[in-house]
């Protein structure tokens, strides 16, 4: 009786996690809140100055994480094509995945979009925070604890108007044990310098 709950309740939380990570602004799935610019019509610029802008959306998206990048992260080489259905936009998207499955590391550019729809908003996050990374600047944005969803998910200026999304999927032993935005991080590190130029 007690490995049967046990199981049930292993299965409950799973399934928690799973719902969650939907839950999360970095997921993608979800249109931006009321009155938010979506993609499909262009804001105007964020007003900040981009030594070297990129242009994520000039490669086949499968393209944007290097092999090399793929293995550091712990995830096969070949991602899969998706769709991110990020404010409506259908933009494509690709996810690589670790050989059992569990750890997910999606990659998306965000054309149209610029950080000031994070900013503007930043108080609807529970998780919020800007910081650079290669010099790009990001803006991580998360409806729910990255530490209890075991998901994470951020933006990179790649450009004035294109952000590139990383978003980190950890399965359910790992919630609360790894922190699945040093994941996230490490994959734009890892990748913005192959982008091509803007």
């Amino acid at each position: 009786m007690d490995i049967t709950l046990r199981r049930l309740a292993r299965l409950g939380a799973g399934v928690l996690v799973v719902v969650l990570a939907g839950c999360s602004a970095g997921a993608g799935q979800q249109d931006p809140p009321e009155g938010q610019p979506s993609s499909s019509s262009p804001e105007t610029g964020s007003g900040m100055e981009i030594a070297h802008p990129k242009d994520a959306a000039a490669v086949d998206v499968c393209d944007l994480l290097p092999e090399e990048a793929a293995t550091s992260l712990g995830v096969q080489q070949q991602g899969e094509k998706s769709t991110n259905n990020l404010a409506g936009s259908g933009t494509p998207a690709c996810t690589w995945e670790s050989r059992e499955g569990k750890t997910k590391v999606s990659l998306s550019p965000a054309p149209g979009r610029s950080i000031r729809t994070y900013r503007q908003h930043k108080s609807e996050y529970v998780d919020y925070k800007e910081f650079e990374i290669s010099g790009y600047s990001v803006v991580q944005a998360n409806r729910v604890k990255p530490s209890e969803a075991g998901s994470c998910g951020m933006f990179l200026v790649a450009q004035e108007k294109q952000l590139v999304q990383s978003f980190v999927t950890l399965p359910v032993e790992q919630v609360g044990k790894t922190d699945p935005c040093s994941l996230a991080r490490k994959a734009l590190r890892l990748s913005v310098s192959s982008w091509p130029d803007a």
